[in-house]
């Protein structure tokens, strides 16, 4: 069974069917038709001809690669007057010395009352020319596909059959012939990709030139075995296996229909016979419209499908499958180990061969048997937490964030372990707010109804000091900032926190920088709203609200009105004198003067006496500074506690083309925690870095180059000019 019926079907939504024209050949001049049907060149030697009226097959031709000494001509010919334009535009478009490849479906096959129009061709440009024998197809990616072969056709008459594919990859020979021996009970086709095998049935209708798999692209270095087909039982492994096992190991094994369990079964059967690795799609390989290869897995019907999060695993002769290369949605995020990848301080997400695992980033004994859980093609396993032990509150922004990535059809495919969080998955009622984290789950105030102006936060505040509670205990305002921040990006709304009492003013402000949002809350005498702050932005003090909630149009208009920027830095001081902010030498030293001007050019800002054996660096921007009495004053300038705000302004005062650049402001301050290196970096509007052992929390082995680093919540900096080991900023 090697070719498809010769049927014209409609064109599939990846591959073009060349249509056979209607009649007509070389032979029977007809009138010349107009300018419409002149030429399309997209490429050196390369030309589209006859309809093509949304692009299609200019688009696919474009991609195919030039051949040496061979004008190619691409088109689908309605009838005599096409041909006649073609017999006419030949002999000018292919140069003399030069052969010719006529893409067009039939041009190689005997017409009615005279033999193959390519032969006619051929006589009259005297030089050689390849036409298909029957039906053709533009394959994406770049390539064609000739159902019944394509023919050569010499000027003397002389006629020679080639391949299906163009160009003609190194496998096709020994996959065709595997098409004529099919193993029984399996019925195999040639496909541009390689060869499709499933199993055989009685009355199994044929398959169509419309059908997906026709639309998997050709990989000229690696054959494609595909296995399945919606709506048949998966083929037997080893029948399939007695098939294949000819074939180079370095094939692509990807499955179709409800064939995902057998496709790995034989990747590890080839895996352990080659004793080598075997690469299997999680799908039908496609290009998406970015052109970047994905797997499309479609439901056992056929009706339904998805793009699973891992396009590709790959098995060896022992352990269980790991994923292929980056998981697009998660790229942006830094690495955790072989495919994991951080969500913050506490979780790592793991691509495995049956979904996401969300764990703590050392897993230790479980690693193994979690990996080697199999997984089901139709449904996306998300797996939270290490096996018998509780799951704790602070997990569940981290879901959230990560839903949130997800896309809608894999969103709805979604299956978690343990089942108690599939409430995740249901949207909150209209009457709740955007997040609850109150301590028992408290319910909102009477006066509060929702409103889509705001992001309101459902929050438990200890009356005397203001301090947020969760039910996982006390939350600092950085560490607060850092869990809305997980369910509000990207989400531009002002921010409405709704407390059991009044949230501290200075906690409101840390939230408005870390979140680089306009907070709004509740007081004894009011509401107020607290603005971000940033070194280039005139900071502005929190506004009282002249209304009550929901809170009149203009209030609101005063609060989101964008703050003005900040005038140039100058010195903080005069010429010579030396500012709180003063520059240090190294330890013992006498202090340094301040310059008449800020020096962006030095690479090292001491704002606090350099340690001996202090490494001379390499250049980049280092900040040395000493640390403060608590998280609400965490550094010294001078000796005096000062705010992470305070502290910001004398690193721009001191070196103002700092900010808003995308190379990183090293930070040398001993132990610090990432919620305050965000703070800084929303301030500079410039990525900070620490050293990744002195970062609380953060799992030595995520530390690829010995340094941690953040970016800025707003955007400020371009994030395609930020390292790509870096946090990259959420989009807006």
């Amino acid at each position: 069974m090697g070719a498809f019926p010769s049927v014209i079907a409609e064109p599939s939504r990846t591959s073009v069917v060349m249509a056979r024209g209607s009649g007509g050949s070389p032979s029977q001049p007809g009138a010349r038709r107009g300018t419409a049907s002149a030429l399309n060149w997209v490429g050196e030697q390369l030309a589209v001809v006859g309809p093509d009226p949304h692009g299609a097959i200019a688009s696919l031709a474009a991609l195919m690669p030039p051949e040496s000494g061979v004008v190619t001509v691409v088109g689908q010919l309605a009838g005599p007057d096409d041909w006649a334009f073609l017999t006419e535009a030949l002999p000018i478009a292919v140069p003399p010395g030069s052969a010719a490849r006529l893409a067009v479906s039939g041009a190689g096959m005997d017409a009615a009352g005279s033999g193959p129009p390519a032969a006619a061709l051929a006589r009259q440009l005297q030089a050689d020319v390849y036409a298909p024998s029957g039906q053709l197809l533009l394959i994406p990616g770049g390539g064609m596909f000739a159902i019944d072969g394509w023919r050569w056709f010499a000027p003397d008459g002389r006629v020679r059959r080639g391949g299906r594919r163009h160009p003609r990859p190194h496998w096709e020979a020994e996959v065709d012939t595997l098409v004529r021996h099919a193993a029984p009970g399996v019925r195999a086709y040639a496909v541009p990709a390689g060869i499709w095998l499933f199993t055989d049935a009685p009355h199994l209708p044929e398959p169509g030139l419309d059908d997906l798999v026709l639309a998997v692209p050709m990989d000229r270095d690696r054959v494609t075995v595909v296995l399945g087909r919606p709506g048949t039982p998966p083929p037997d492994a080893e029948a399939v296996f007695s098939l294949v096992e000819a074939l180079d190991p370095s094939m692509l094994i990807a499955s179709y229909g409800d064939a995902a369990g057998a496709a790995l079964q034989l990747a590890g059967t080839v895996a352990r016979h080659w004793d080598t690795p075997v690469e299997v799609a999680t799908g039908l390989p496609t290009l998406d419209g970015a052109d970047r290869l994905v797997s499309v897995s479609l439901d056992a019907d056929g009706q339904g499908w998805w793009t699973p999060p891992v396009s590709r695993l790959r098995c060896t002769a022992d352990g269980p499958p790991v994923p292929v290369g980056p998981v697009d949605f998660l790229a942006d995020l830094r690495p955790a180990g072989p495919g994991s990848y951080r969500l913050n301080e506490r979780w790592v997400v793991e691509a495995t061969q049956f979904g996401l695992w969300v764990r703590p980033p050392f897993a230790g004994q479980h690693l193994g048997d979690v990996r080697r859980r199999p997984g089901q093609s139709r449904r996306l396993m998300i797996l939270v937490g290490l096996p018998g032990l509780p799951l704790p509150d602070d997990v569940l922004p981290v879901l959230h964030m990560l839903l949130n990535r997800l896309t809608a059809e894999a969103r709805a495919r979604v299956d978690f372990e343990p089942a108690e969080l599939d409430h995740l998955l249901t949207p909150d009622s209209t009457d709740r707010p955007d997040v609850v984290l109150a301590a028992q789950r408290s319910t909102p105030p009477r006066w509060w109804h929702r409103d889509s102006r705001f992001f309101a936060v459902l929050l438990t505040v200890d009356g005397p000091t203001g301090t947020v509670r969760t039910d996982a205990g006390d939350v600092e305002p950085g560490q607060l900032g850092e869990i809305l921040a997980a369910y509000r990006d990207p989400d531009p709304r002002p921010v409405l926190l709704i407390g059991s009492a009044p949230v501290a003013p200075d906690v409101e402000q840390l939230l408005a920088d870390q979140l680089q949002a306009v907070t709004i809350g509740r007081r004894a005498d009011g509401w107020w709203a607290s603005l971000p702050r940033r070194v280039d932005r005139q900071p502005r003090p929190a506004i009282r609200l002249t209304t009550a909630f929901p809170f009149s149009d203009d209030d609101l208009a005063t609060v989101l009105t964008p703050p003005r920027p900040a005038p140039p830095r100058a010195p903080s001081g005069p010429p010579g004198a030396a500012p709180l902010q003063a520059p240090f030498g190294p330890a013992g030293a006498a202090p340094l003067r301040a310059p008449s001007g800020p020096s962006d050019a030095a690479p090292l800002l001491a704002l606090a006496p350099v340690p001996e054996g202090f490494p001379a660096g390499d250049g980049s921007r280092t900040v040395v500074a000493a640390r403060g009495p608590d998280q609400r004053q965490p550094f010294r300038l001078d000796g005096r506690p000062v705010t992470a705000w305070e502290f910001a302004i004398a690193v721009a005062d001191q070196r103002p083309g700092w900010a808003g650049r995308p190379e990183p402001v090293r930070l040398e301050v001993g132990e610090i925690a990432e919620p305050m290196l965000r703070l800084l970096a929303n301030y500079l509007r410039a990525p900070v870095s620490a050293r990744s052992r002195l970062v609380a929390d953060v799992p030595s082995a995520t530390a690829a180059s010995g340094w941690f680093t953040v970016t800025p919540r707003d955007g400020g900096v371009d994030p395609s000019s930020v390292d790509p080991h870096q946090r990259s900023f959420p989009q807006r």
